[in-house]
């Protein structure tokens, strides 16, 4: 493909991404303070947390045909589906109900707009394509809970008509979009992430982390919405400069392992920490922030280290996702039988944390000791 024509598809999508990201942010970021203040439990927010993976692996199984445009429309309408359903829970079968909604428009935008933006992204560039991605979210997050959180306080429904104006933006721009479609068979993209599969399962278990216990344990301290509005400006803020410059660093480098081994460490050894962040908010804060500024760098190398291995891009990502989901939903399930199980979390940290650990000896087993792949 030209560079101009690339460049142009590129810049497209990317307004694109920024108009979902968006969506989801403004809309959706404060959801756990509005579903703690009808009654919803921490526990039953978990076990939603953990129905999103669930979803996302089983349409993973279900729909392994579809044309690009269309999984975005259904990924539009189910998120706003969601957010509709979301103003007013009545009862556990509709909060649950609306968990599966996001996971249908998790799997219908996520998989097909990461095949979608390497296919943009120039070879040379796949580090610093993988950190705008990645940091766009955390960019978009400075701003977009902030303003959710005044106009929830003012009138919640200016967030609800907001969020309804951003939704029919979002829908309006996927006709612009390159429409692909997408074949696969699980057998062959498990196949074609076969050097990496156990990184994406190590990963997807830990991420209960950033997915199930920051956003929902954060309820014991903060619980309103501009407080966790600002929260979570404040967690997305920490990461975006980090993530740019190490995009950049690496691709000069080409030597993305190199950086994996101290992330890996330093984060497995920061869960740990959580044993006693659960205790104070300021402890709480200071650790969450500096894991947030870890995260976006761990999952802008992890995804380079496998586009690097220039595999069929639409099994890659298809393989990639089935597995981060089956890790997730074993890493939430752990999440909720904590709760359940102990008052304060303590043996789920170890756990997560030991996880995490994991990855640079598997990393280090095969490309020191069995020489099985060379990662860059």
């Amino acid at each position: 493909m030209p560079n101009r024509m690339r460049n142009k598809n590129f810049i497209n999508l990317f307004i694109f991404y920024s108009l979902f990201l968006w969506l989801v942010s403004f809309g959706g970021s404060l959801l756990p303070v509005h579903f703690l203040a009808q009654g919803i439990s921490l526990n039953q927010m978990i076990f939603g947390r953990l129905i999103i993976p669930l979803t996302v692996f089983v349409c993973l199984l279900i729909f392994k045909s579809f044309n690009s445009r269309a999984a975005w429309r259904i990924a539009a309408v189910a998120f706003f589906g969601y957010l509709l359903l979301s103003v007013k829970v009545y009862n556990l079968p509709q909060f649950y109900f609306v968990h599966i909604l996001y996971g249908i428009a998790m799997f219908a935008f996520y998989l097909y707009y990461n095949i979608a933006h390497f296919k943009n992204t120039p070879t040379a560039k796949t580090g610093y394509s993988s950190a705008l991605m990645f940091s766009l979210g955390s960019i978009i997050g400075i701003f977009a809970p902030l303003a959710a959180g005044y106009l929830f306080k003012a009138d919640i429904r200016l967030l609800w008509i907001f969020s309804t104006v951003s939704f029919f933006a979002f829908f309006y721009f996927i006709g612009w979009q390159k429409n692909f479609h997408l074949f696969y068979s699980i057998k062959s993209a498990l196949f074609e992430v076969k050097s990496t599969r156990y990184f994406f399962l190590l990963e997807g278990v830990w991420e209960a982390i950033p997915f199930g216990v920051i956003p929902i344990f954060t309820l014991f301290f903060i619980k309103t919405p501009i407080e966790y509005g600002a929260y979570l400006a404040y967690l997305a803020f920490v990461s975006v400069v980090a993530n740019i410059l190490l995009g950049w660093l690496t691709d000069r480098m080409q030597k993305r392992a190199v950086f994996i081994y101290p992330l890996t460490i330093v984060m497995g050894l920061a869960t740990f920490l959580f044993i006693f962040a659960v205790k104070s908010i300021l402890l709480w804060i200071i650790l969450t922030g500096f894991l947030q500024f870890l995260l976006p760098l761990f999952w802008n190398i992890s995804t380079a280290i496998m586009i690097d291995a220039k595999p069929n891009l639409e099994l890659a990502m298809t393989g990639r996702e089935f597995l981060l989901n089956i890790g997730r939903v074993s890493g939430l399930l752990l999440v909720y039988a904590s709760f359940l199980i102990e008052k304060t979390p303590h043996n789920l940290f170890f756990i997560l944390g030991a996880v995490m650990l994991f990855y640079p000896i598997v990393l280090l087993l095969n490309t020191k000791i069995r020489k099985k792949y060379n990662y860059l």
